[in-house]
């Protein structure tokens, strides 16, 4: 009976403790209970001073990631040294100048822009839905630049079908696009090349088309409407005027051949593209280079070809005439059947041109030293190339704001406040892998930048251009950057190249030696290359020997032994950060020589490098530390819950003998009563 009652009492969530003794065990079961959970409730408020730790991590890893976006934006000189280019003419053409431009005027007059090839067909269709080919299957053949194309029709191929075809024949690959075109009349064919420039010619190759498809797309049932043309110009008066035409020449080199040698052992064809018109010369298994020269010439009427031994090789030569409109095109496979004829076989010694200087396209940026011009239309322009100050130091000024972002978060995580005779610490006071980040940091910006060299660099470090930090206890921005940006401009206007390379020095290199006691550029070696990824920068020592046959004899870079090549040392060795360096020795007199070379990296680039490393998510200090104190967390809250287990079971085992007890005291009252009832009986007997 009394198990049966101290099971209902304790079982389900209704709970009676209480209720037959009349008093309130619940209550002090919940507090007994409450009183227990006070190391729960420390561990939790220990639990939490690491999570906030940790978040504050987290804040700090978003500002850093925050400053390398800021600094990847400006790592390279083109992003930095900002240069601008005023244009008296922009609807001519407008300009855009990198960094190596130089400040300067130039007067650009332009003579024609460059063109591609357009063809209207003169035969004119019902529908676009109409049959082109009467009623049987074919080829049309084309060549365009230097390639052939042969699309196949049916029988029942329509005109709209026909464009479908050419355009995505396989080997077009948009070469030219074929569409239809209504103009009122009827349908037409239109062909447009898609490269602009003289020698991209659409031609119809007739003796290679169907004669089924010649009689509505032979050569000759085309207009040109557009030709393929350079841009033609004159940059600071030249070419001087009237322009001297020159013609394309174009040279093939057959090793171990004479002129009197077979072409080919088999018969084929020589085929190229030729002032609008396409040759195919036939080559029979007896004809020799000198017959086809020949063969050449009487194909297109005046001396083109010329053949020439020279020294054990045979060399066939192709000389146009004047003009720009005279390209020579050798058509590949299977146009030319001749392996040792095909395009890649020709160098161009000189191209066709109208006497100007002359593009095969409308943006060109390889005539005015760091300059791209976009022509638009013909016409003459003044380009006036200066620096862009303003948006130099607004790029110098982002710079500051960002890293000084990131140094106030630290300071405010770190900081130790005095109120009075009260100090109290910040969140992160004390934290040692905060201060290791604070450090680096500062150093990054104290230090000269990696490479620089304090005899040859007229700026090594931030300091030289007026970013230095606060240093004067108890001001507000204590340990931030500040910018003098007079100091900043006066830099930029003696030495903008130099300024440029602190901050964004993207593996410049440079060399250096002792003469008479004076550091100067190396004259015994120079820099070749490095590989970027590889080749880390920084400043490494050159040591090498020279026999007296003018052989190097051995090389040493960086303190491990370097390859040699000819007059070419290469850093070798894997644990080497010079690994990949090229230097090409250009004094090979017999002697002993050294000296250093300089690969330097900008500010922008070391601090993002090293933010880079910071905040790696596997590697990186601050996830390391968040490991260490998820660490912590986790330790916690096993023991949370342990806690909550124990209370639980305490909770329980307070709830199973308080109904115990009353069970008891139940019990006790019912003899109570027993005990009442038979003295009143005998007190009424009596």
């Amino acid at each position: 009976m009394a198990d049966d009652l101290t099971s209902s009492l304790v079982s389900g969530s209704i709970r009676f403790t209480g209720l037959g003794s009349g008093t309130d065990f619940d209550s002090m079961i919940t507090k007994l209970v409450e009183i227990e959970q006070t190391r729960t409730k420390r561990l939790e408020s220990w639990r939490a001073g690491w999570e906030a730790k940790s978040e504050a991590f987290d804040s700090l890893s978003a500002s850093m990631l925050s400053l390398k976006t800021s600094l990847d934006s400006m790592n390279t000189t083109d992003e930095f040294l900002v240069k601008q280019v005023a244009s008296s003419n922009a609807t001519s053409l407008n300009a855009k100048a990198g960094s190596s431009a130089e400040e300067s005027t130039h007067q650009v007059d332009v003579v024609a822009l460059a063109t591609n090839d357009m063809h209207m067909g003169t035969v004119i269709f019902s529908s676009q839905d109409a049959a082109i080919s009467g009623g049987t299957s074919g080829t049309f053949a084309f060549s365009i630049g230097s390639r052939q194309v042969s699309v196949n029709v049916t029988s029942t191929t329509t005109l709209a079908q026909f464009a479908n075809l050419i355009n995505s024949d396989p080997d077009n690959r948009n070469y030219v696009r074929a569409s239809v075109v209504n103009d009122g009349s009827g349908y037409r064919l239109q062909i447009r090349g898609m490269d602009l420039g003289a020698g991209n010619d659409f031609i119809v190759d007739d003796a290679s088309t169907s004669a089924s498809l010649l009689t509505n797309f032979s050569k000759n049932k085309f207009i040109e409407t557009q030709n393929a043309g350079n841009a033609q110009l004159r940059v600071d008066g030249f070419p001087l005027l009237p322009p001297t035409q020159t013609e394309d020449i174009l040279k093939a080199t057959i090793t171990g051949k004479a002129s009197t040698d077979a072409v080919s052992a088999t018969a084929g064809a020589f085929k190229f593209a030729y002032a609008g018109s396409l040759y195919s010369v036939s080559v029979a298994s007896s004809d020799t280079y000198a017959n086809l020269a020949a063969n050449i010439n009487t194909a297109v009427g005046f001396t083109m070809a010329s053949v020439a031994d020279v020294s054990g090789n045979v060399e066939l030569t192709l000389t146009g005439q004047d003009g720009a409109n005279r390209q020579i095109s050798i058509i590949n496979a299977p146009g030319t059947t001749l392996g040792n004829l095909q395009p890649a076989k020709f160098v161009q010694l000189q191209g066709a041109t109208d006497g100007y200087i002359e593009r095969g396209a409308n943006s060109i940026s390889d005539i005015i030293h760091g300059v791209t011009m976009n022509l638009t239309s013909t016409g003459s322009t003044t380009l006036t190339t200066s620096m862009d100050s303003e948006s130099v130091i607004q790029k110098v000024q982002t710079f500051v704001d960002a890293v000084n972002s990131v140094l106030q978060e630290i300071k405010n995580q770190t900081q130790v406040k005095t109120v009075g005779s009260n100090v109290s610490g910040s969140l992160l006071t004390g934290n040692y892998g905060l201060q290791m980040i604070q450090q680096k940091l500062k150093n990054i910006l104290a230090e000269k930048g990696i490479g620089f060299d304090n005899d040859m660099d007229p700026i090594v470090s931030l300091g030289s251009v007026g970013i230095t930090t606060d240093s004067t206890e108890g001001s507000p921005s204590f340990g931030m950057l500040g910018f003098d940006q007079g100091a900043f401009s006066a830099a930029l206007n003696t030495a903008p190249d130099a300024v440029a390379r602190l901050f964004s020095a993207d593996n410049y290199p440079s060399t250096k030696e002792i003469v008479n006691g004076i550091a100067v550029e190396s004259s015994n070696f120079k820099f070749d290359s490095s590989i970027k990824g590889v080749t880390s920068a920084g400043e490494y020592a050159i040591s090498y020997k020279v026999d007296a046959l003018g052989k190097i004899v051995s090389a040493n870079i960086n303190g491990y032994a370097a390859s040699i090549d000819g007059n070419k040392i290469v850093a070798s060795g894997s644990a080497n950060p010079a690994r990949g360096l090229a230097l090409e020795v250009i004094n090979l007199t017999a002697g002993s020589y050294s000296g250093q070379v300089q690969i330097k990296s900008g500010k922008t680039e070391e601090l993002a490098q090293e933010i880079k490393k910071l905040t790696d998510p596997q590697s990186g200090t601050l996830e390391i530390l968040k490991d260490n104190y998820q660490d912590i967390m986790d330790s916690i809250d096993d023991k949370i819950a342990y806690e909550e287990r124990r209370l639980e079971l305490l909770e329980k085992n307070l709830r199973l003998r308080f109904a115990k007890l009353e069970a008891l005291l139940g019990t006790y009252d019912n003899i109570s009563t027993q005990l009442s009832s038979q003295i009143k009986g005998l007190s009424s007997s009596s």
